[in-house]
């Protein structure tokens, strides 16, 4: 150890903070930097796996962010570099929500279940460690952005590891399917499963048959890799949400191999392999970018529109920046956020899009500035009543009748024994946001929707302060 007066600075958790999730981000900043200094973490005097991306700024500023998984109870948690020791107490309790996500990795009749690989380690096994160390990440992510917002981790609860689901889909007829017949199916058939026990359940699933046939015209756009493979959905509403394998083998199965895949600038053979990186052809271009794909059609099953911007539109592709310390900027294509989700641009419509004067320049700063990936304000506000997200034994489960209702004529959405905290107009085709008003500061149980606004073809969205939902098409 050296002489020099190290600190570890502006820790993003409280000593003695609880968590209802077990892999947790922190981040900080380090002092005076040394020639061997290095910045260990452990858990109660032991090392632990962690996946950390450490970098200094100058002589004499560093940053740092760790993630490290925490075992039921209290973790003390040691970060070192060289001489300065910071100790943290942090708790990890299983949430009492009933509300739960079940994540299941999904095999059709007469598939052997191995997802395609550029390696032999595609097992069903493999692939079930690899989902559920990212719906870990995914709780996680969620749990930041709602810090940003309210300064509470709230998240979704997991009810356990990933389990494999044996379809009755025949393998050939699934082939055939778009992905909406696919979600269709699948619904339906973990519907009438035995794992499904309660309302309060939600499913999140994986097709181990995603296929992708390869490319030899040199055609790599994503609308033809997409014509090129099978099974490869993103769709979510309702109890499930519903994705396909074709870039699972970018997935770490390690928590500490998460920020490693981040940073995995390895090009992806796409004559071979799938490449959904949005036009970054690297494998952790496809890990950022199917991850957020996941963040986002999470946030359909919790009732959650489309923006413009924000994970739930155009910015789902930089997850990647939540978990590292990337500072470079990436002008990507942007979204088309349509009824089946945000999908890419060609390549061609990049390169001929106008842009705004200035709008490269303000991209490129507020890249610099921020991990750019966050949740829309509606959206905060939805998950923050959310009962997947806000649940304790007061809530009105079991002791009030409430009850929310529009009038037609009147055009007043009231709510009974409850307040409003969130109404939102979607267009009813694709779901995005067309105007919205919040009630956090207010106590309010009704609200007049302007006669200014025209209601044909929108669908109406309202949230009140126990979670309770009315969505009705206008």
């Amino acid at each position: 150890m050296c002489n020099q007066d190290h600190s570890i600075e502006s820790v993003s958790v409280a000593d003695n903070e609880k968590f209802t999730y077990p892999v947790i981000l922190i981040k900080g900043s380090l002092g005076n930097r040394c020639e061997t200094g290095e910045l260990k973490v452990q858990i109660d005097n032991y090392d632990c796996p962690v996946s950390k991306d450490v970098r200094f700024i100058n002589e004499k500023r560093g940053q740092f962010k760790v993630l490290l998984r925490l075992k039921e109870g209290e973790n003390r948690v040691t970060l070192t570099y060289c001489s300065r020791e910071l100790e943290l107490n942090l708790f990890f309790e299983e949430s009492e929500n009933p509300h739960w996500i079940t994540p299941l990795y999904i095999i059709c009749d007469g598939h052997d279940g191995c997802f395609q690989s550029d390696t032999a380690e595609n097992s069903i096994e493999n692939a079930c460690a690899k989902i559920t160390l990212g719906i870990q990440l995914v709780q996680s992510l969620y749990a930041e952005k709602m810090a940003e917002k309210w300064s509470s981790r709230k998240t979704f609860t997991i009810a356990g590891d990933c389990l494999p689901f044996r379809s009755s889909l025949p393998l050939q007829e699934s082939k055939a399917m778009t992905d909406q017949q696919l979600w269709n199916f699948f619904a339906k058939e973990i519907l009438q499963s035995e794992l499904y026990t309660s309302e309060k359940q939600k499913f999140i699933g994986f097709i181990s048959s995603t296929y992708y046939e390869g490319i030899s015209d040199n055609d790599f756009s994503y609308e033809n890799i997409k014509r090129r493979t099978t099974g490869n959905v993103a769709l979510g509403g309702g109890g499930l949400a519903l994705f396909g394998t074709g870039c699972l083998y970018t997935w770490p199965d390690r928590l500490d191999g998460i920020v490693p895949a981040f940073l995995n600038t390895t090009l992806v053979n796409r004559e071979l392999m799938m490449d959904d990186s949005n036009y970054r052809y690297t494998y952790g271009g496809c890990f950022a970018t199917t991850i957020g794909s996941v963040c986002h059609e999470m946030g359909h099953i919790f009732d959650l529109g489309h923006t413009k911007d924000g994970i739930m539109g155009s910015g789902l592709d930089h997850v990647n920046r939540v978990f590292t310390l990337i500072t470079n900027t990436e002008d990507l294509p942007d979204r088309v956020i349509g009824r089946g989700g945000p999908t890419r641009k060609s390549l061609n419509s990049k390169l001929t899009q106008i842009k705004r004067p200035g709008e490269f320049l303000l991209k490129y700063q507020q890249q610099k500035e921020s991990d750019v990936t966050y949740f829309a304000d509606n959206c905060a506000v939805t998950l923050r009543f959310h009962k997947w997200f806000n649940y304790s034994p007061s809530s009105n489960d079991n002791n009030c009748d409430t009850r929310i209702s529009f009038n037609f004529v009147t055009r007043i959405v009231t709510s009974v024994n409850s307040f409003l905290k969130l109404i939102e107009l979607r267009d009813r085709v694709d779901g995005m946001l067309k105007v919205y008003w919040s009630f956090l500061e207010t106590e309010t149980d009704n609200f007049q929707v302007g006669d200014t606004i025209q209601l044909d073809g929108l669908t109406l969205f309202v949230i009140d302060s126990y979670g309770n939902i009315l969505k009705q098409d206008l």
